[in-house]
């Protein structure tokens, strides 16, 4: 149960990062990025050739695979929905391994970005977690 509710704070957050960077893609005038120096600098990430990909902005992808990972994560069974719930973490972590390898080749870090890849290994995490806690208080007497 307390994965259950780290989980969907951690996606509730996620979501309204996301939300904020799909603004910001389409209105960069609305970034905010603290301490912007020659190693975080949010503009320069989020408007590289990396944050789109076959030209739908990472942002959007972001937003609708936090949204997703919120309803499968929270509602799923895992005996029927197993499959689709780990082919959906396995997306998330591909995503968080191109945002990383994005930010280390432009040789910035976007604090949004890297908020989104922590909350998404952290998700993943809990979403498992709380599988196994799931199956051991269902196997216990």
């Amino acid at each position: 149960m307390k994965y259950r509710v780290l989980l969907l704070s951690l996606l509730i957050i996620g979501i309204a990062d996301s939300a904020y960077t799909v603004v910001v893609h389409f209105s960069p005038a609305a970034l905010y990025c603290p301490s912007v120096n020659t190693v975080v600098n949010c503009a320069k990430v989020l408007q590289s050739q990396y944050s789109s990909v076959a030209g739908v902005p990472l942002a959007v992808l972001a937003l609708v695979w936090t949204v997703v990972a919120a309803v499968l994560f929270l509602r799923a069974d895992r005996k029927r929905m197993g499959f689709v719930v780990n082919v959906w973490a396995i997306v998330g972590i591909v995503g968080v391994f191109y945002s990383v390898a994005a930010m280390a080749s432009l040789g910035n870090i976007c604090i949004y970005c890297s908020l989104l890849d922590a909350i998404i290994v952290l998700s993943v995490l809990f979403l498992y977690l709380g599988g196994k806690e799931k199956e051991t208080t269902k196997t216990t007497p």
